[in-house]
């Protein structure tokens, strides 16, 4: 069947026994029977194409069509994955964000301010007597109140930053006013109450302000500290130990600043990366949108309007005209199938229902095509993918009635399930043909075929060498999608 996968365009005009009983699943009819109706007016018809209208016979080969490869090489399908993979705002999720950064520092400085809260409670209760009576109490319990308030944002996170930076600056201010509120020296063996939460006030700092902000808070926090340790207030504990003190504040708190900063920047990095992964995935998904109903217009147009039109032009005897006028009608039919069909319209179609409809449309054409039986078999397809499937098995019949040669040449129609999908093999015993020498700009069987079946997922194979004749082989699975093919030979 130079056959099978030959340009359905070559039609005569000629006048032709085939009429139009193709359907869409769940539609009224449509093109299907255009295409026969083509096929009958090129095979009965004076228009049948001729040995020279088709591509030259050359080295015998076994070719994907659309693949683009050489004669020779293992057929190409159109690979294992899904067009464009897993949806990744959906079913891939960042294992580090920003969001979740900041909800686990949060829940880190809300354990530690009260956990230290309520473990330093005693030690702060001691110092009270040497403090102020009033202000002493007073900057205690404000800052107590605001780690309570930090505890609260782990479970608000709304008012986390708020939180985080009323610590911060409560804090600073209790260190800064500690020799406003002593009233006398405390031991030298005692460090002053704010000590203890100095990492508490630089982690709300690293957490509440700008990166530029907390590092200045940072150094300003153990540099204070070692000016009080060194005044009578701060217990007078002398350069060495005051340094030592400033020094651990300095590290600690540093090293909190350091490892919020990186996070935080590594999660914004992953945050964008997925917008923008998400935002080309969706821009994808349009494009394959355009793409799919592109090689859908285009197999319309191929199997049905210009199908038409090259019959109109060539009638030339009452039979043939009233062909062209029923071809018309089955033309405008799919044209008004293909419009009304919605994007959720995939009712689950039977392996029977799709064998009657194949079975239909091949016994108007012109040129017997048998019908191989084959178990019912139970598999279901969505709608989509059995038009899909019997337009493209009705147009490889068609280039087997136009192309592969005469009444003699035998032709088949197999349609059976294989494992949990469905495997369609359209074939015949005529003269065969070299696929990569089909120019890349005609139709009939990359839009009509090729594309046709690729656009819901399936995958096509055309086998074929001149004088061994013409296989193609239609497949579909629920479980391994296939993707579009690249540019080759290919009607």
């Amino acid at each position: 069947m130079a056959s099978a996968a030959e340009p359905a365009s070559r039609r005569g005009s000629g006048p032709g026994v085939g009429r139009g009983t193709g359907r869409r699943f769940g539609r009224g009819s449509g093109g299907a029977g255009a295409a026969a109706g083509g096929a009958g007016a090129a095979a009965v018809g004076g228009g049948a194409a001729s040995v020279g209208d088709r591509p030259a016979a050359g080295q015998a080969g076994r070719v994907s069509a659309g693949s683009g490869r050489a004669p020779g090489d293992e057929p190409v399908g159109f690979g294992d994955g899904a067009p464009f993979g897993a949806d990744p705002s959906r079913s891939v999720r960042a294992s580090i964000t920003q969001a979740s950064v900041e909800r686990a520092f949060a829940i880190l400085l809300a354990m530690t301010a009260v956990g230290l809260g309520i473990v330093d409670t005693p030690a702060v209760l001691a110092q009270l007597p040497y403090l102020d009576p009033f202000w002493g109490p007073v900057v205690a319990i404000a800052l107590g109140a605001s780690f309570v308030l930090v505890g609260v944002s782990a479970f608000v996170p709304r008012v986390a930053q708020l939180a985080q930076i009323l610590c911060a600056l409560l804090f600073l201010v209790a260190l800064t006013t500690w020799p406003l509120t002593v009233q006398d020296s405390i031991p030298s063996t005692q460090q002053p109450w704010p000590w203890w939460f100095c990492t508490v006030g630089s982690t709300a700092a690293a957490m509440g302000f700008a990166t530029w902000r907390a590092t200045i808070y940072t150094a300003l926090v153990p540099a204070i500290y070692v000016v009080l340790r060194l005044t009578p207030v701060g217990g007078d504990a002398g350069l060495v130990r005051a340094l030592l003190d400033g020094v651990y504040t300095a590290l600690l708190s540093g090293a909190v600043l350091v490892i919020a900063v990186v996070l935080r920047r590594a999660a914004s990095s992953v945050d964008t990366a997925q917008s923008t992964a998400v935002r080309r995935y969706s821009l994808a998904i349009r494009e394959h949108a355009v793409e799919v109903e592109r090689v859908q217009v285009d197999a319309i147009v191929h199997d049905s309007v210009l199908t038409t039109l090259l019959s109109a032009a060539r009638a030339d005897t009452l039979e043939a005209k009233t062909l062209a006028a029923r071809m018309a009608r089955n033309a405008i039919d799919h044209l008004e199938a293909a419009a009304a069909d919605g994007p959720d319209d995939d009712t689950p179609v039977a392996l029977a229902d799709l064998r009657t409809r194949i079975g239909e449309a091949i016994g108007a054409l012109a040129a017997p095509v048998r019908l191989v039986a084959a178990p019912a078999g139970s598999v279901r397809m969505p709608a989509s993918v059995a038009d899909a499937l019997a337009s493209a098995a009705l147009q490889a019949a068609v280039n087997s009635v136009q192309h592969a040669g005469g009444p003699d040449v035998a032709r088949w129609v197999r349609v059976e399930q294989h494992e949990d999908g469905v495997h369609v093999e359209v074939g015949d015993d005529g003269r065969g043909f070299d696929v990569a020498t089909i120019p890349a700009e005609r139709l009939g069987v990359r839009r009509s075929i090729i594309e046709r079946v690729a656009a819901v997922d399936g995958r096509a194979e055309v086998h074929s060498a001149p004088g061994e004749g013409t296989r193609i082989e239609l497949r579909w699975s629920p479980t391994t999608p296939s993707t579009l093919p690249t540019t080759g030979a290919g009607a």
